[in-house]
């Protein structure tokens, strides 16, 4: 018998599956092209009311036109209420270039790769009165050796008041941090040596290694010049703030004309000198400075300055450390109580000077920054200080409080391209460039603050107006880790768990108190229908056939 051939039957398909298989395969082809255009042109809309995450054609034009690879450190945490705002702007960033290698530490959890940031760019951190890692530098931008540090003043302005506003400034402060590192330089800040001056390398107490630290974080270049080196005719061309950090003798003449020679081109000084003591009548020796501070019309007093105030002299200093009160003027704007609500840090002096004002033709006319009370005193002579048994008390010939113990003054522009003339700020003690100033607590750091403000004013360059501020906005509320824990544990636990209570109580009072008298479903006296019987278990009865009436004789017939 013939063995039949068998046949392949190839499986009958629906036509409806068959278009549905069809229409997921176009989708997920549709999904991939999506992802690959997106990927090549991404767009990102900001709805926020004052576009905050709108870039500005300066910062774009800047980001496109990266020559190399730019690196940007983000030491912030959840903690910190900038965090998401710095995040969000450098996605904005990178929507506009791929030249920017971005890492984000949190200084809480990421211990390792803070440790390698810190290393890498000297960086200080501290802790939080709530136990959270802070750094002195919130960003840090770099491009080789180069590198450019924010701190959150850089990143956000606050106005304190009744109505607390925040003025956001991120753009343009990594605008800016991007552009100085690929090019521009920092402004050179020159000390001078060889007069006994304190060394920006000596971290001690008479040194000012905390000074050179905070300025290297704020982007200053420092270098040592010698104003009397041989051949040395012009020893300050380079410099863009001269500082004079304390002084154990005097300039020499020489030396003298060419700081004046640099002032009136154009240059800026920081002179920060304390009474200087040496075998004279008086005990004071002059510093020789005058032909260099008269175009600006401040001379220094030789005196020592004793505050009689007990609420402004530290108790045991003989009056010669204490709290002294500051004037309004641009450097001093965080020093200035400007109402009974906001404390500000005191600035505290130790063994000071006092100085006036001089004028000679041309000469500009200095504004004083911090005074004395007026119970304060110049002591003119100190010979024989060693033997003070008790505080010394003033005598015929002393100068009278109050006492001006810092001035500034800028005289008028040496050209028209110039970002401002020049600028002399005065600080009649040393002590407020030394080391334990900066290492001072906040309610006692206003020197510290003073002196970083006054730099910042001598040095200062045009704003970056091409990168706007942004307006200003009333605070918003901060909302930390444990905050959004506390959301959480609300809206997923404790706002459905309520409802879940609260139903299942109506649903037991509905079912307790269904079909009970009262309630309307089923009292005919209400007007409804009667209740219907259920029926028993038991198989009814048939109900039995009555027998038809028996017909009596009358009706047969």
């Amino acid at each position: 018998m013939a063995r039949a051939k068998g046949r392949f039957r190839l499986p009958r398909v629906d036509p409806a599956q068959a278009s549905v298989l069809v229409g997921i395969a176009l989708a997920m082809v549709v999904v991939v092209l999506v992802n690959v255009v997106s990927t090549r042109r991404f767009t990102r809309w900001d709805w926020t009311s004052n576009k905050r995450y709108s870039l500005t054609p300066a910062t774009i034009q800047t980001l496109r036109e990266l020559p190399e690879t730019i690196q940007v450190w983000v030491l912030l945490g959840p903690a910190d209420p900038l965090e998401q705002s710095v995040k969000q702007l450098l996605v904005s960033y990178q929507a506009e270039t791929t030249k920017l290698d971005i890492h984000y530490v949190d200084p809480d959890r990421d211990v390792v790769a803070l440790e390698d940031v810190k290393k890498r760019f000297k960086i200080e951190t501290g802790r939080t009165e709530q136990g959270h890692v802070v750094a002195d530098a919130i960003v840090v931008v770099a491009r080789g050796e180069r590198h450019w540090f924010l701190s959150t003043s850089d990143m956000v302005e606050i106005s304190a008041g009744d109505d607390t506003q925040v003025k956001p400034k991120e753009e343009r402060a990594l605008t800016g941090a991007i552009r100085n590192v690929l090019g521009s330089e920092k402004a050179k800040l020159c000390f001078t040596t060889g007069h006994g001056e304190m060394s920006p390398d000596d971290p001690g107490r008479e040194g000012a290694g905390m000074l050179r630290d905070v300025l290297e974080k704020d982007n200053y270049e420092l270098t040592v010049v010698d104003p009397g080196a041989p051949n040395a005719s012009d020893p300050f061309a380079s410099c863009g703030v001269v500082v004079v950090a304390g002084l154990r003798g005097g300039f020499t003449d020489e030396e003298t004309e060419r700081l004046r020679t640099y002032l009136l081109g154009g240059g800026n000084l920081l002179l920060a000198t304390s009474p200087i003591t040496g075998s004279t009548e008086t005990g004071l020796v002059s510093p020789n400075l005058d032909r260099a501070l008269a175009p600006f019309g401040i001379a220094l007093d030789e005196d020592l300055v004793i505050e009689e105030d007990p609420e402004l002299a530290f108790p045991g200093t003989g009056g010669i450390r204490f709290v002294v009160q500051p004037r309004p003027h641009a450097l001093t704007a965080a020093l200035v109580k400007g109402d009974d609500k906001r404390d500000v840090p005191r600035t505290v002096l130790h063994f000071a000077r006092s100085m006036r004002r001089v004028t000679e033709p041309g000469s500009a006319s200095p504004a004083d920054l911090l005074m004395t009370s007026q119970r304060a005193f110049g002591l003119a002579n100190i010979s024989g200080a060693s033997e003070w048994k008790d505080a010394p008390a003033k005598k015929p010939g002393d100068l009278g409080g109050p006492l001006s113990v810092a001035m500034a003054a800028e005289r008028a522009k040496t050209s028209p391209s110039a970002a401002h003339g020049p600028r002399v700020v005065v600080v009649g003690s040393a002590s407020a460039l030394t080391s334990p100033t900066f290492r001072e607590p906040l309610p006692l750091r206003g020197a510290a603050l003073f002196v970083e403000s006054a730099i910042s004013w001598l040095a200062s360059k045009p704003q970056v107006l091409d990168v706007p501020d942004r307006t200003a906005v009333p605070a918003g509320i901060r909302i930390t880790e444990d905050d959004r824990a506390a959301v959480r544990r609300y809206v997923l636990f404790m706002m459905p768990g309520t409802v879940a209570v609260l139903g299942i109580v109506i649903a037991l009072w509905r079912r307790r108190t269904e079909g009970a008298p009262g309630d309307g479903g089923g009292d005919e006296r209400s007007g409804g229908d009667p209740p219907k019987t259920k029926p028993s278990g038991k198989r009814a009865a048939k109900p039995k056939r009555k027998a038809p009436p028996k017909k009596s004789a009358g009706e047969d017939a």
